[in-house]
């Protein structure tokens, strides 16, 4: 499949700016993407050495993965820039790297290969999904560059989604994984997705913006803002799906737990 190139693809000029000047949480939620996007150079290069007994996995990661991770986090920089001119991005994004770098590193990671392929899947169920939702609000904007964006972003990490797949079915020929540990970290890593590299996305740009210290208070709103969005505009279903795959159920005992998993999280209020 051939890499899409924001350069040529995406006509930044064509953004109907009225549509999103004035939406400081898109402002915000762009930005804070942008970072943890541009990052994924630091996890590439952890992931590498931890599967460097997989030659084709380091070469996907490093080749294919990495790269359009990247040009992800260029893309939406690229964005933020053309709507928010004003905006010291760089100097946010090192403040972003102060907070975020500790936090990346191998010590992390899952006890065998096959759970952090595992993990991996979780965390691109979470990013396919909300680009998926950024591309449905973009829509509801009427603002066709940026819904065109996040659609591009949103097919890769869907794409990312089966590779990983791919792997841990290749490792768990050898470490034979039961439900109840496969469930464990689907558990663990949805309740990781709450999620830290968000809120130090929104802390440096908050620091940046008021030259002030970081007042959590202003972060609780956004996660309100976040969460209406999600109400209208996240693919429920389609994360639910994604995450009980590697489950391996009866697909008919799957598809009828669609619609009661969803159902409890509307009772709860996710």
């Amino acid at each position: 499949m051939a890499r899409w190139d924001y350069k040529k693809d995406i006509d930044y000029n064509a953004i109907d700016m009225q549509k999103v000047r004035g939406d400081s949480f898109l402002f915000q939620l762009l930005t804070i993407a942008s970072f943890i996007e541009i990052t994924s150079d630091t996890y590439a290069k952890n992931l590498s050495e931890y599967y460097d007994d997989n030659p084709k996995a380091v070469q996907w990661l490093q080749e294919d993965w990495e790269k359009e991770e990247i040009q992800h986090g260029e893309a939406l920089k690229r964005y933020v820039l053309h709507v928010w001119p004003e905006f010291p991005w760089q100097k946010a994004y090192e403040r972003f790297l102060e907070l975020y770098l500790p936090l990346c590193n191998t010590g992390s990671f899952q006890p065998t290969r096959g759970l952090e392929m595992l993990a991996r899947m979780i965390v691109e169920t979470g990013t396919s999904t909300m680009y998926r939702a950024f591309e449905d609000y973009a829509k509801s904007l009427d603002e066709p560059v940026l819904a065109g964006l996040t659609h591009y972003i949103y097919k890769d990490e869907v794409n990312h989604y089966s590779y990983f797949d791919r792997y841990f079915k290749y490792y768990n020929q050898s470490e034979n994984l039961g439900r109840k540990e496969i469930l464990q970290v689907i558990v663990q890593r949805l309740k990781e997705a709450s999620s830290e590299d968000i809120e130090m996305g929104f802390q440096s740009i908050y620091e940046i913006q008021n030259d002030a210290v970081f007042d959590r208070s202003s972060y609780e709103l956004f996660k309100k803002e976040l969460n209406k969005l999600a109400k209208k505009h996240y693919p429920y279903s389609m994360a639910i799906k994604m995450t009980m795959q590697p489950l391996n159920l009866n697909k008919t005992l799957e598809t009828t737990m669609v619609p009661v998993i969803r159902g409890a999280m509307k009772v709860l209020g996710i």
